[in-house]
């Protein structure tokens, strides 16, 4: 067993990241582990949703709401005692959440399970936490349910 975990969860201030971000404060509380935690901006869903043209304006929003989101599961980690760090990566969750878990040498990956909505159901695309499974590169991957 490793002296130290290092808990990498996602976090976008979703209902279902809520759950996973609760469930990543008792696991780094448990184990006395580092939680990790990412906030992305996903640039490629929002030029997709406004026709292939996105503004400096839109993007600098969206980075700043990305940086609050953090700020937010940073404070309740915090306040929870848990050593908490925070990072805010550019790309879409999958590629993020998996670089990020080789870059910190993360033991466990966290994030919210949602059910597929809209197109993505209608198209069978395959959830975030499938692919990030298949990308873990040996790590747990741990995926919480809307409490």
């Amino acid at each position: 067993m490793p002296d130290h975990y290092n808990l990498l969860v996602y976090y976008d201030g979703s209902p279902e990241s809520r759950s996973a971000l609760l469930r990543a404060t008792r696991l780094g509380y448990a184990l006395t582990a580092t939680v990790h935690v990412l906030s992305v901006v996903d640039i490629g869903s929002a030029v997709g949703s406004s026709l292939g043209y996105l503004s400096d304006v839109a993007c600098s929003q969206m980075e700043g709401t990305a940086k609050q989101t953090l700020k937010e599961a940073l404070d309740h980690l915090r306040e929870s005692g848990t050593v908490a760090r925070g990072y805010v990566a550019v790309g879409n969750v999958v590629d993020s959440m998996a670089n990020y878990a080789g870059l910190l040498n993360a033991d466990l990956l966290v994030l919210g399970h949602r059910k597929p909505r809209g197109l993505a159901r209608w198209l069978g695309q395959p959830s975030n936490h499938a692919e990030l499974m298949k990308r873990a590169a040996g790590r747990a991957v741990i995926t919480v349910p809307l409490d």
